[in-house]
């Protein structure tokens, strides 16, 4: 097999690979949305890329100016979550192995990874480009189309934008301290960082979303009917901005393609190679940590030992008699969950945590307002194992055969809970200490919502990226930039009826897809299933049904 047909196969298998995750179909579904929600109707009342109260029309160079700006901005960060752990997936499934074993190289494997993201970032590009273009129809302020202005940003904007993205979820998932939570709160950051300087430093190397070359132009075609946005400080911004009355609107025909805007995303497309050759020097082709020396005389001593015992288990052993108890106590399964949710953090965290608990409790609340926030930051990682766990290691039907699904359930979310309220305990009793019973009902109402958003999304998933994604976003927008209907914790605003509304229907969501995933709630046929299927292995091949 030659080069190119490595290359294809490869590219093939993950392609074919992504595009039947259910995380695949939530991006589309969530780019389809966004090609309607940003074309609203000259009469909507509001509009999403303020440029002081007026907007281009809806032609083909408007809406291919805008899915380009939209699609990077917002691709890089739904996008990422969703295709950062192939290769950990590889080594989870134990593929990692049989391809280690194989001739392909390095860089031929991190580069059909790179390659096989970008090509499922381009389609999911593409699905919202043809949304744009139907909305171009649904609108009907022009019918004209020019398929050069829908592409020509695609081109030069979007793909190199995108190919940095796709080198970077490989080598976040080679370097190994990247793997985790921890490189999923650095990637965000690093997100809004480039997001900054694409909206607030016009022509700057660093506008690696590319959208100051669309919006600066739009500024500019619109300072030339309206004289007032010349003289005023709006320069073109994404977000929800209510519009009273019909908007104004005036004709934009696209962007004039200079070289000093080809130079600068030309140096993007080999920023992304350099990336590519760096994750391949740093990959370590699934080879096992080394044991230490006390780790390596501890299996010595073992392999001894079973040679002593093998001749004592030759002749016959007896195992203990199950005892069944007559019911589940529910506070040794929240125990367990404790014990297993606060396992295997380094100490640096947990005094992290006192810090955080000890700040919030002494500082004047005038002066930590703003920091309160971050405090709820630090349980990230215990949240999104929540309703995930299982799955990723392969413990489904070992936990169903224990305990009774409800059970379960209720312990996850209970333990999450406590967890919460115990990181918050700081802020909480500092609320009481001042008599601020409405901040305390808010944040005490956020330290519910939270682990019931976490364990609902990872039911629903399987994963912990889309609570991760989901509530860093709702994080950002809410609690730090005080958006509306977004703060959960209420620091600016509260709606602790809204967020208890929110509480009850995640819980019943959650509950019932567990139900489903059980076998326990069927919406069309029934398997039922007996004591004597549960003992002769039948439960596992209905449950495969």
């Amino acid at each position: 097999m030659n080069t190119i047909q490595s290359y294809f196969y490869l590219m093939k298998n993950n392609l074919i690979k992504q595009m039947r995750s259910y995380s695949f179909l939530i991006v589309v579904g969530i780019s389809i949305f966004i090609g309607y929600a940003c074309v609203p109707s000259a009469a909507a009342g509001y509009e999403v890329f303020y440029i002081g109260g007026v907007r281009g029309i809806y032609n083909s160079a408007w809406l291919g100016g805008m899915v380009a700006m939209l699609s990077t901005l917002l691709l890089w960060l739904f996008g990422f979550y969703m295709l950062r752990s192939q290769i950990s997936d590889d080594q989870r499934f134990k593929v990692g192995q049989i391809i280690a074993a194989t001739p392909i190289s390095n860089i031929r494997y991190i580069s059909s990874k790179v390659l096989s993201n970008f090509l499922v970032l381009i389609v999911i590009e593409l699905i919202m480009i043809f949304a744009f273009m139907a909305m171009q129809l649904i609108r009907g302020e022009s019918y004209e189309f020019n398929l050069l202005s829908y592409f020509a940003p695609f081109l030069f904007i979007a793909l190199p934008s995108l190919l940095v993205l796709a080198s970077l979820t490989v080598l976040f998932d080679v370097i190994p301290g990247l793997k985790g939570i921890i490189g999923n709160i650095i990637f965000f950051c690093l997100w809004i960082f480039f997001s900054v300087i694409s909206i607030a430093s016009p022509n700057s190397f660093w506008d690696l979303y590319g959208l100051d070359a669309i919006r600066s132009d739009m500024v500019e075609e619109a300072a030339k009917k309206y004289s007032f946005i010349a003289t005023s400080k709006e320069g073109g911004s994404f977000g929800y901005y209510p519009i009273e009355g019909k908007i104004s609107t005036f004709n934009w025909q696209g962007v004039d393609w200079d070289t000093h805007i080809l130079t600068q995303r030309i140096a993007w497309v080999i920023i992304a190679l350099i990336l590519i050759i760096v994750s391949s020097m740093v990959f370590n082709r699934f080879k096992k940590q080394k044991q230490n020396k006390f780790e390596g005389k501890l299996s010595l001593f073992e392999d001894k030992k079973s040679l002593v015992t093998k001749t004592e288990l030759q002749s016959g052993f007896k195992l203990s008699p199950i005892q069944k108890e007559r019911s589940i106590r529910l506070s040794r399964l929240i125990s367990a969950e404790l014990r297993i949710m606060l396992k295997g953090y380094s100490i640096w965290w947990y005094l992290l945590v006192l810090g955080s608990i000890a700040g919030s409790l002494f500082l004047p609340l005038n002066k930590i307002m703003s920091w309160l926030p971050f405090a709820m930051i630090l349980p990230i990682a215990i949240w999104s194992q929540m309703g995930t766990r299982e799955k990723h290691y392969f413990t489904r039907e070992l936990i169903l055969s224990s305990c009774p699904p409800l059970y379960k359930f209720f312990a996850v979310w209970i333990s999450g809970v406590f967890i919460t309220l115990l990181v918050s305990s700081g802020v909480l009793i500092h609320f009481l200490m001042e008599g601020q019973i409405t901040n305390f009902g808010s944040w005490v109402i956020g330290a519910l919502f939270v682990p019931t958003l976490s364990l609902a999304l990872g039911i629903i998933s399987g994963s912990r990226k889309l609570f991760e994604v989901i509530y860093m976003l709702w994080w950002y927008l809410g609690p730090v930039n005080d958006l509306p209907y977004l703060d959960f914790l209420g620091i600016s605003t509260s709606h602790q009826v809204m967020y208890l509304i929110l509480i009850v229907l995640f819980l019943l969501l959650a509950i019932t897809i567990q139900q489903m995933q059980t076998g326990n709630l069927h919406l069309g046929r029934k398997n039922k299933i007996s004591e004597k299927d549960l003992s002769t292995g039948g439960y596992h091949e209905k449950f495969k049904q």
